[in-house]
């Protein structure tokens, strides 16, 4: 029996939590601030522990709990820290987060400490990794080479609770929904690199077929470019990643791009009503209403979509602003938690789609392969989000406590011993991928 530290007591801990307590015979820790978070995650269960600490205090949690392996659920600023704590006290690690440079240095310090840092497994990244990686991996051993490589993934409600205008309710913080909204996006075109400035990839966006579900929207999403080698396809000519959307989402963030909307110099709102807020974004002129004022600032007709959805999230609203000091991306956060949010028993649904261009030399023959997730959150129950987030990790320690994973340093999981057991175990409970290959022409 070994003991495992869980760090973060928020929505994805509770199937990760679930999972180890149901699969394995291993005690845990779970260390949050919140009393109530942790109590929803532990559960009561004699082998799960709660501890309300401070996340600023990790090298002493550490000490005090004597852990045979820390899970990270914090938000990714705590990766570095958690990271370095458990280099020092020799504890390998998991970790959801994105791997970034500060992560990267610490692989010599993991492998003389002997430990593994396995990060980017969740869902995106992590589920995306494991698929991709098996699949090319495929490809390679059948002789062929990857020439295009597109994937895309989204977090959006499923079709009977998409009940707003936006087409979409928050599985995350609005903060970090915002903040995706205005990040560079890089892809591979011909062996070219590809920039969109950050908010351009909207104006860059097109529609998406997912077979069996229906059209949706996607754009490019942050930088594509590393994946080249992440996943051992140096032939590669096309690489491009994305973000599944239902459609009229890149038109209407891209207006409220242009009205300033997501800027972060924080102003004086005392007194002010959101009408009153977005008349003075739009620069209303004498004797113009706010609704006149924000139509001319985008060129937007009365009727427009995009103005009847920036109304309905309450931009013309004369509610007075709740706070007297704030950016105008703190208003719009305010606005998207109140109006983006999921009712009591509605679901949402993650939908993963990789897309392969590969070519059989050996053969003369190019064949386009598909790969297709679509996961449905359980009505009064878990979210997709969060079971697909947070089972990766408890997946990953349990092999790793098993003893099956001998990787050292710092890895994502895009190596066979990782991505086979995780992607059987994951099939085993329902999240599984629909695959399918045709011909396209001649190599």
């Amino acid at each position: 029996m070994k003991h495992i530290l869980i760090l973060g007591a928020g929505r994805v801990a509770g199937p990760c939590v679930r999972y180890l307590l149901e699969h394995t015979p291993h005690d845990l820790t779970v260390v949050d601030q919140d009393e109530r978070n942790l109590a929803a995650v532990t559960g009561g269960s004699p082998r799960a522990r709660a501890l309300r600490e401070s996340v600023a205090e990790v090298p002493r949690v550490l000490a005090s709990t004597s852990p045979d392996l820390v899970i990270n659920l914090l938000p990714a600023p705590f990766m570095a820290p958690v990271a370095e704590a458990s280099v020092r006290a020799r504890i390998d690690m998991i970790n959801a987060s994105y791997i970034k440079d500060d992560v990267r240095a610490l692989d010599g310090p993991a492998r003389e400490a002997g430990i593994l840092l396995l990060c980017e497994v969740g869902l995106d990244p992590g589920i995306d990794h494991m698929s991709a990686a098996r699949t090319i991996r495929q490809i390679h051993a059948r002789g062929g080479q990857v020439d295009s490589f597109w994937s895309c993934c989204g977090a959006i409600p499923s079709a009977e609770a998409n009940t707003n205008p936006f087409g979409y309710k928050l599985s995350w913080s609005p903060a970090g929904l915002i903040g995706a909204s205005t990040r560079e996006a890089r892809i591979l075109r011909d062996r070219q690199v590809v920039i969109y400035p950050p908010g351009d990839t909207f104006r860059h966006g097109g529609l998406l077929e997912i077979a069996g579900l229906g059209w949706f929207e996607q754009y490019a999403n942050a930088d594509s470019l590393p994946y080249v080698d992440l996943y051992g396809m140096p032939e590669v000519t096309h690489v491009y990643r994305g973000t599944i959307r239902y459609i009229g989402w890149s038109e209407t963030v891209r207006k409220m791009l242009d009205l300033g909307l997501f800027e972060e110099d924080v102003r004086d709102l005392r007194g002010l009503s959101y009408r009153a807020f977005t008349a003075r974004l739009a620069g209303a002129r004498g004797g113009e209403t706010a609704a006149e004022a924000l139509r001319r600032a985008l060129n937007l007709e009365p009727w427009s979509a995009v103005f009847h959805k920036l109304q309905w999230l309450g931009l013309l609203s004369d509610e007075p602003i709740p706070q007297e000091q704030g950016s105008p991306r703190d208003v719009v956060a305010g606005l998207y938690l109140r109006k983006l949010v999921y009712a009591p028993g509605e679901r949402d649904m993650v939908v993963m789609e990789h897309r392969y261009e590969a070519v059989f030399p050996a053969e003369g023959r190019r064949v386009r392969h598909t790969s297709t997730m679509i996961d449905y959150g359980v009505e009064g129950g878990e979210t997709s989000i969060a079971r697909t987030t947070g089972l990766p990790p408890a997946i990953a320690a349990r092999l790793l406590l098993d003893g099956r994973l001998a990787l050292k340093g710092v890895h994502a999981p895009v190596d066979p011993e990782v991505y086979e057991p995780s992607l059987a175990e994951l099939a085993r409970l329902g999240i599984t991928f629909r695959e399918r290959e045709e011909p396209v022409g001649t190599a």
